[in-house]
């Protein structure tokens, strides 16, 4: 958890000359969570790898200027207590709020296999719990790249593919 705090701050900190963004929401960018159905041994790369890969949301969400990462940092055991998050309904949502977040994302990779994974991310409102945009593909690779790579193209292309046929997961 200390590395993606980092990774968070570092991200954040990314950002610094954008606060004065008038149009970015603030969002509350949950860890990527993890799901193997591959029947291979974990990886032993996966948690940073994980950790690198929520820390490229944060950035691909903050160039699309349309969010502002909370700090979500003073709610660590409140965050680690609720996971799975991808099973616990809208348990995040009460983090989301109380970190004064406007939209909630949280994510999750399932690896199928080594050259398969798919990845979800979902924005919510906060306050209303209203789901709004479903960001999702597949990777290829169980590699560092394959993730950050996947990150980024799914806000590049799917959010901006999901605003224009009318989602409004922003503002």
């Amino acid at each position: 958890m200390r590395a993606l705090t980092k990774a968070f701050g570092a991200a954040l900190a990314l950002i610094g000359g954008m606060s004065g963004n008038a149009l970015a929401a603030t969002a509350a960018v949950f860890p990527i969570e993890f799901v193997d159905t591959s029947g291979e041994p974990p990886s032993p790369e996966r948690d940073a790898r994980l950790k690198l890969a929520t820390a490229a949301l944060v950035e691909a969400l903050v160039k699309t200027g349309r969010y502002a990462p909370v700090d979500l940092a003073p709610f660590q055991a409140e965050v680690a207590a609720m996971a799975p998050r991808y099973l616990c309904g809208d348990c995040f949502l009460d983090v989301a709020r109380m970190a004064g977040a406007s939209f909630a994302v949280v994510s999750v990779v399932h690896k199928v296999s080594t050259l398969i994974s798919s990845m979800d991310i979902a924005i919510f409102e906060a306050a209303s719990g209203k789901f709004l945009v479903d960001l999702s593909g597949q990777i290829r690779g169980d590699t560092d790249e394959a993730y950050t790579h996947g990150v980024k193209f799914l806000v590049r292309n799917r959010l901006a593919d999901e605003l224009d046929a009318g989602g409004a997961a922003a503002r």
